[in-house]
């Protein structure tokens, strides 16, 4: 039988892990979405059938985030993943390709999910 990992005990494991970034690292507390483009940078296989912020954006490929924030420079572009290595990669190619309005989720979707509504593709279809 394989048992799933509580959110808290989660939570206290994961307290110090945080992923290194350029780009700046938003707190769930704190976060307002509608004050984001919110970008999912998994893959599109792993966005279609796995849990994602309601409204996000699926975009993996660095050339067409790159085309996004470019058509987005005035607005603050949120990077999210399923724990937030994937983000703050991408966060930080971001920064050196110049942009500045770069921010990241370094969380997994099972605390995200306390802070904001996601969408469960898998669910939806049953």
């Amino acid at each position: 039988m394989v048992e799933v990992m509580s959110k808290e005990i989660l939570k206290k494991i994961l307290k110090d892990q945080k992923h290194q970034s350029k780009a700046v690292r938003v707190a769930l507390e704190d976060i307002d979405p509608l004050q984001y483009q919110i970008i999912d940078v998994r893959k599109k296989s792993i966005f279609d059938s796995a849990p994602h912020i309601a409204d996000s954006h699926n975009i993996s490929n660095i050339e067409e985030l790159k085309d996004f924030c470019l058509k987005h420079k005035k607005e603050k572009i949120l990077l999210t993943c399923n724990g937030g290595l994937e983000a703050s990669k991408y966060g930080t190619a971001l920064i050196d390709l110049g942009f500045e309005n770069i921010y990241f989720l370094d969380e997994y979707l099972l605390v995200i999910e306390e802070y904001l509504p996601l969408e469960n593709p898998t669910k939806e279809a049953k």
